[in-house]
């Protein structure tokens, strides 16, 4: 976006239902392990500031303590990816701000952003106005929170992924499994950048099913391969995820015959795995 190289300047959040500065309510669905994720304390401290015994089982409305202070309750750190913040948080619009760095910074997406607001065009927003801020996603992993450089990436995977209409958090779990999202990483057997296309892949993507001089060394270039490609699989393997990953990786062929070795296997439930942080 045309804002986006301005750097966001960020409000303190006011967070309702909370007991105490530097504590948190949790949610339904949340887990103590998340909120830990997200506020950069380990499980194991976050527990014993509370006098937790189970961190498996605690209840949702719990008041939470968060080691630290309140800069980690409700202010994110630099570099977060996301923070813990309540289903009723709002943010309001400073000069220099736009949906896509505000989204990345609260742990969401800028459609989903766009959407809690009445937003039509996200290159507009004006200054002093209140935005709701929806719940956050999964917390990213936490390699890729810390570095400015791969976050930067996310709204890359998002466009992509919408183009060729494939799962957003597929594509960027099975780069993610892959890569780390690291496009100067090749592999052993020439397996090129951040969704580790194959030379003959690449050829394929760019010639047969893009007609386009694309450059899978060129971090945009190869997330669109990456996702085009995924995309012909899913079509080829009647739109099944798993399937589709298992081709991504053994090739087409075996897959379509139903024959999945072990090492296929794993690498499917690595990448499921993977497609949950996102």
């Amino acid at each position: 976006m045309r804002a986006a190289r301005v750097m966001v300047v960020l409000a303190v959040l006011v967070v309702a239902g909370q007991a105490a500065a530097g504590a948190y309510v949790l949610r339904p669905g949340e887990t103590l392990s998340g909120v830990a994720a997200r506020n950069q304390v380990s499980v194991a401290d976050l527990a014993q500031a509370n006098g937790v015994t189970n961190p498996d089982r605690v209840l949702a409305g719990t008041s939470l303590r968060i080691p630290g202070g309140p800069a980690t309750a409700g202010t994110p750190a630099a570099g977060a990816g996301s923070t813990a913040y309540s289903v009723s948080s709002s943010y309001v619009v400073r000069a220099g701000d736009n949906l896509e760095t505000l989204a990345r910074r609260f742990g969401t997406t800028t459609k989903a952003l766009a959407a809690a607001n009445g937003v039509r065009d996200p290159n507009l927003v004006v200054i002093g106005s209140k935005l709701k801020l929806p719940p956050p996603g999964p917390p990213l992993p936490a390699r890729l929170r810390r570095d400015p450089g791969r976050l930067a990436l996310l709204p890359r995977f998002d466009h992509w992924a919408h183009v060729y209409g494939v799962p957003p958090d597929l594509l960027k779990g099975l780069a993610w499994y892959e890569s780390g999202w690291q496009n100067d990483v090749v592999s052993p057997v020439g397996a090129v950048g951040i969704g580790q296309l194959m030379p003959f892949t690449s050829d394929f993507v760019a010639k047969r099913l893009l007609s386009l001089p694309l450059d899978p060394k060129q971090a945009d270039d190869n997330i669109r391969m990456s996702a085009r490609f995924l995309r012909f699989l899913l079509d080829q393997t009647g739109g099944v995820p798993g399937m589709a990953v298992a081709a991504y990786y053994q090739g087409l062929i075996p897959t379509r015959a139903g024959k999945l070795y072990d090492e296929t296997k794993r690498y499917v439930a690595g990448v499921t795995s993977s497609r949950g942080q996102f």
